[in-house]
């Protein structure tokens, strides 16, 4: 679910993967950019209210959370006029692989660190 007013994007995890939470639990995840001036709180608040959209009632049926501040963190943003093929190359020679969110890999957030994973994966064995 994305926020189309302001940033803001939540996952339910276990829609693709049941084995990311014991059973009759999901997992679900919020990622809310704070912006300059702002605090934790600013953030917490505008995730409770996307989940109030989206899945109402979340705050009776929560058995655990955990909230954390990532400050400085970005993931993978191209310059202007450039995408995701000009950042740094995985195959980096002499049977070297970069792996990460900011390398030469297609996705948005840690879909770059998995699609980057797999091909440094298939060129180590030769594929």
């Amino acid at each position: 679910m994305s926020d189309l007013d302001a940033p803001g994007w939540v996952e339910r995890f276990t829609a693709q993967d049941r084995t990311l939470a014991p059973e009759g639990e999901q997992l679900v995840q919020a990622q809310i950019p704070i912006a300059p001036g702002e605090g934790k709180s600013d953030g917490l608040a505008r995730a409770h209210h996307l989940l109030d959209l989206g899945y109402p009632g979340w705050r009776e049926r929560t058995t655990w959370t955990r909230t954390a501040v990532a400050a400085g963190r970005t993931g993978a943003v191209d310059p202007p006029g450039t995408s995701w093929r000009d950042r740094p190359a995985i195959a980096r020679g002499d049977g070297v692989f970069l792996v990460g969110d900011q390398v030469a890999a297609p996705g948005v957030l840690s879909e770059v660190s998995f699609t980057s994973a797999l091909r440094a994966v298939r060129l180590a064995l030769g594929e």
